[in-house]
């Protein structure tokens, strides 16, 4: 009976976590940032946050580059607050990021994370959509994130790829 206990444990929460992924890379765009610095100062800040592999701020594209460890736990939304708690504004990003890809109650397409981050799969074409709703299993998806309005982060698709296992 034990047995059965430990096998129904490790499938209902180890095989749902396969598939799902996190953030690789994100390029940020911050304004506000006037002086070599801030731009230095935001660097080390986002080069301490745990999981961030190497981090660069360009002053002259006020362009924030984040490369993430494999396995780490960050979300945008936790690099966005850096920057904002710096004292400058986070606008549009690309980000690479990996994931399971569901379909929501309203019918669009979402890349969840494994840490529960949700992005709203867009597109200038259906084609892509429909190439990425016939993929099963985790996807690294490269886009334009920009905020929503509330129901999570609409990530405009630039490329996509089956994820290795």
């Amino acid at each position: 009976m034990k047995n059965y206990i430990v096998l129904f444990l490790i499938g209902h929460f180890l095989i749902p976590l396969q598939g799902q992924g996190q953030l690789l890379e994100v390029k940020q765009t911050v304004f506000g940032m006037d002086c070599a610095p801030c731009a230095y100062g935001l660097e080390k800040r986002i080069q301490k946050m745990d999981g961030v592999e190497s981090a660069s701020v360009s002053l002259n594209d006020g362009l924030l580059t984040a490369n993430l460890k494999q396995d780490n736990k960050l979300t945008l939304s936790d690099i966005r607050q850096a920057v904002e708690e710096s004292g400058f504004k986070a606008k549009e990003a690309n980000i690479t990021v990996t994931g399971t890809v569901t379909k929501n109650e309203s019918g669009s397409l979402v890349l969840e994370t494994v840490v529960g981050e949700h992005f709203i799969l867009e597109a200038e074409n259906e084609r892509k959509l429909k190439d990425i709703s016939n993929t099963n299993g985790s996807l690294t998806i490269t886009g334009k994130a920009e905020t929503s309005d509330g129901a999570g982060t609409k990530l405009w698709i630039a490329s996509f790829d089956k994820t290795k296992a």
